[in-house]
């Protein structure tokens, strides 16, 4: 194929890395514009082929290493790649993550799939002016009831994309019904945080289920409840889930409901800091703590800040445990690495005056694969600590 050409002298290294930055470029054809499909070259070395924007940081993202067009055939090949290896690491569900943009080489795309309801978010310029190639591919794979856009977030302004949600295609009920290891959870795909559900945390959650047993559990940032439910589910005595979003508590109420856990789950609307000085205030203890907050940082420039906010946060969690309890507490923001995180909790745990051991660590699940090639692909970090 023909397509203009951009020649890069890359600072990483590494074949399979997937981004070209706007300063790695030494040369470009003419005529190129926002949004082309051009073809990569280091010197004499052809790279891939991937979708041009001078606008963003990101000036190219690689679609293929082969000389090829970003079409519908091609983008049926790479969704149907994605469910086949979502279907084996994940046999008995069928409500996931099916997209995860680099990690299946569909670049600025993601697609969660909620029974054959369809969540779409687009932070890639090109992909934004190919998108009914990807609603054409999906409606010939699968029996598709509703393709929604959930584009109101902040990295499409990176690439100088409007933010929006709508419904591009089919019906949307008010409520979609899907299941994740045996629980059944009501998403409300419209109204609700980023694509409606946070499918990242499965494994998370089972292994809380595994640990709930007599316990009595809080569960802060709650959401919509899956923590509090399968803690439940595994024999929990009590839960309590504390979220600052009232619309995401009644959901969670309906959840709870669904799975007949009401009798041992209970929410409140609060902020959670204030919430956990609260219950410390009150003598209340804890046998397992789930922390999942939202993000702290969006880039370096912001970790002092957050480490303040994730130590005051942890901090306090550490103080409700019981002895022998466990604290389940989990970090979002890529920028936050594993060492970041190691340090703050351990600076929290000094001033708790507590000693913890680790007892196991996560990340996102299967349908979030990591690129050994893209550590930007990694972001869900979660330490399992038991106190002693």
């Amino acid at each position: 194929m023909s397509f203009k050409k951009v020649f890069v002298k890359r600072k990483k290294s590494i074949k399979h890395y997937l981004w070209i930055l706007k300063n790695e470029i030494i040369k470009k054809d003419k005529n190129l514009k926002k949004g082309d499909i051009c073809s990569v070259y280091e010197e004499d070395r052809f790279i891939g082929n991937g979708l041009f924007n001078w606008e963003s940081k990101i000036a190219v993202r690689i679609f293929s290493f082969q000389d090829e067009d970003f079409d519908v055939p091609l983008i049926k090949e790479r969704i149907l790649k994605a469910y086949e290896y979502r279907k084996t690491v994940l046999p008995e569900e069928e409500d996931f993550r099916l997209v995860y943009g680099e990690s299946d080489l569909l670049t600025g795309t993601v697609i969660d799939k909620y029974q054959n309801h369809f969540v779409v978010q687009i932070y890639s310029y090109g992909v934004e002016i190919r998108k009914e190639k990807i609603y054409q591919a999906l409606k010939e794979l699968f029996p598709v009831k509703s393709i929604f856009e959930k584009n109101d977030f902040r990295l499409r302004e990176l690439e100088k994309l409007e933010r929006y949600d709508r419904l591009v295609y089919g019906e949307l009920e008010d409520l979609v019904m899907i299941s994740e290891n045996g629980v059944k959870l009501y998403v409300d795909i419209k109204n609700g945080q980023k694509t409606g559900y946070f499918f990242d945390h499965r494994i998370t959650r089972r292994k809380v289920r595994e640990l709930a047993k007599n316990k009595k559990v809080l569960d802060v940032f709650c959401y919509t409840g899956s923590f509090s439910i399968n803690a439940a589910l595994g024999g929990a005595k009590e839960t309590l889930g504390i979220d600052g979003n009232q619309q995401a508590i009644e959901l969670a109420k309906k959840n709870v409901e669904l799975n007949k856990v009401d009798k041992i789950c209970h929410f409140i609307v609060g902020n959670a800091f204030n919430e956990l000085r609260n219950l410390y205030k009150d003598k209340k203890e804890f046998d397992l703590i789930i922390l999942d907050p939202p993000p702290f940082l969006k880039s370096r420039k912001e970790l002092s800040g957050a480490v303040r906010g994730y130590k005051d946060i942890n901090l306090w969690a550490m103080k409700l445990l019981k002895p022998g309890g466990i604290l389940v507490t989990s970090t979002c923001s890529h920028h936050f690495y594993w060492q970041d995180f190691l340090d703050t909790l351990n600076a929290a745990a000094e001033d708790a005056k507590r000693n913890f051991r680790i007892i196991d660590r996560t990340t996102q699940g299967p349908d979030h694969p990591i690129l050994l090639s893209m550590p930007e692909t990694e972001y869900l970090r979660t330490f399992f600590l038991e106190v002693f």
